[in-house]
């Protein structure tokens, strides 16, 4: 059994108004039945059968809180969601931007993609690296991100331009435009040839990690016109990974995100609103059914793509303060 993990950075469930909300934004075919019901925030742990961009699944709200005060944020909700420990308990408190310090070491030993490869799993994350971002990350100069410390501490090789060009890799963008006017020799991508790309890859491995954290910026933005472009481009990518599932029957796409930003164009910081987890293929419903919390997704995970984790809810001490925005986000 194959797993397509698509990460969504800062997806919360919101208004159904789309003044408020762009995800309710009827042009949005798969994200829209996922994050945006008519009926407002779903109930926790529940799997609601959806139709998303035509196929049926399943999805559900999770707690991404933790049951630790203040606003959730993408250190500690990733290395929860990679990990199955719930991290902000861990150290603590929520930390932002990129995991450092005990965080970091958690992360490292007892992500998905490192368990996998110490059991001989095929695993791989998808995103291509610029190359002078990969430079600065494997001369060390660059702390890296959540997903890109999973990656690197399970010898995962990380994607290039070339990989990219041979349609074995898709940016962070979905479709390049962020790379336009710079000098990579990249050409723009389509939202559907992005996503029969991750399929291919997909098809391939028993994990396939791929990030998209566009979401949180343009959340922090409150720019609705930059949101909605984000969102159109991620939306049209995960149409086509839906629809192309009927020829890849072994393999499972599941959705979440670490937490809520964009669904309230109110306010420029992340929210408290509960987060999506939407599964289609075979499994679907089981990963989704009673998860009330991302804390138990990546236990989910593991079970669909053959890999044992060990992670427990821990508690620790305090790590020090991490001065970075939470959106300053380099790696690729």
């Amino acid at each position: 059994m194959g797993v397509l993990f698509v990460f969504v950075d800062g997806l919360g469930y919101g208004s159904p108004d789309p003044a408020r909300n762009p995800l309710a934004d009827e042009r949005l075919a798969f994200l829209r039945p996922v994050a945006a019901p008519p009926g407002g925030q779903p109930e926790l742990g529940k799997a609601r059968p959806v139709v998303a961009a035509g196929v049926a699944g399943y999805a559900g709200a999770a707690d991404a809180c933790l049951g630790v005060p203040g606003l959730p944020q993408s250190a500690t909700g990733q290395t929860t969601l990679l990990t199955g420990v719930n991290a902000a308990a861990y150290v603590g408190r929520h930390v932002n931007a990129r995991p450092i310090g005990r965080l970091k070491v958690l992360l490292e030993e007892r992500n998905i993609l490192a368990s996998g490869s110490r059991v001989a799993r095929r695993v791989t994350f998808l995103n291509m690296f610029r190359p002078d971002g990969l430079k600065l990350l494997l001369d060390g100069l660059r702390r890296p991100s959540a997903t890109t410390a999973a990656a690197m501490a399970a010898g995962v090789r990380l994607r290039t331009v070339d990989d990219l060009l041979r349609g074995e890799a898709v940016y962070h963008d979905v479709t390049c435009w962020t790379l336009q006017g710079q000098a990579y020799g990249v050409p723009l991508v389509a939202p559907e040839e992005a996503g029969r790309r991750a399929l291919r890859v997909a098809a391939g491995h028993d994990f396939t990690l791929y990030e998209f954290f566009l979401t949180d910026i343009a959340g922090h933005s409150q720019d609705r016109d930059l949101c909605l472009k984000v969102l159109g481009d991620l939306d049209g990518f995960l149409t086509a990974v839906v629809r192309g599932l009927d020829e890849r029957p072994d393999l499972t796409l599941v959705l979440a995100s670490d937490h809520g930003n964009v669904e309230d164009l109110t306010t420029r910081t992340h929210t408290t609103n509960p987060v999506p987890v939407a599964a289609f293929g075979p499994g679907a419903r089981e990963v989704v059914e009673g998860l009330d919390s991302i804390v138990g997704l990546a236990g989910r995970l593991g079970r669909l793509a053959g890999i044992p984790m060990d992670g427990e809810d821990d508690a620790g001490d305090r790590e020090p303060a991490d001065g970075e925005d939470d959106h300053e986000r380099a790696d690729t």
